[in-house]
């Protein structure tokens, strides 16, 4: 099950941030292994070759810590691996957070179920 954030990426946040691939749905989240922000797209896996803080500073957002916060969502830390990513639909700017294996299967499907919350 996957949750829509009430808020987008600033515009070109995933090439600025090291995407460049091309799939529809790519997963933020940091990694403590390395304690760096990563992707993943189904396809691709990026950790260390990515700007930390641009990833830092959107999640450190006002608007944004308080939904994570009041919706229980652990994009990962220094000392904990993720709960939960963050699922960017790069066709719409939609964002979505989705517990990491549900979040994974998404990605491998590049298909967003109509499940959402």
């Amino acid at each position: 099950m996957s949750l829509k954030a009430p808020f987008h990426l600033p515009p070109d946040f995933l090439p600025r941030f090291g995407y460049r691939g091309g799939c529809r749905f790519v997963a933020l989240f940091w990694e403590p292994c390395g304690d760096e922000a990563c992707y993943h797209d189904g396809q691709s896996y990026a950790c260390g070759s990515c700007d930390n803080w641009l990833f830092l500073d959107f999640i450190r957002r006002p608007d944004v810590r308080r939904w994570l916060d009041e919706n229980g969502i652990h994009l990962g830390s220094s000392d904990e691996a993720a709960q939960h990513w963050l699922i960017v639909d790069a066709f719409t700017d939609n964002l979505y957070a989705a517990p990491r294996q549900d979040a994974r299967a998404i990605l491998l499907r590049q298909e967003l179920s109509e499940q959402s919350r």
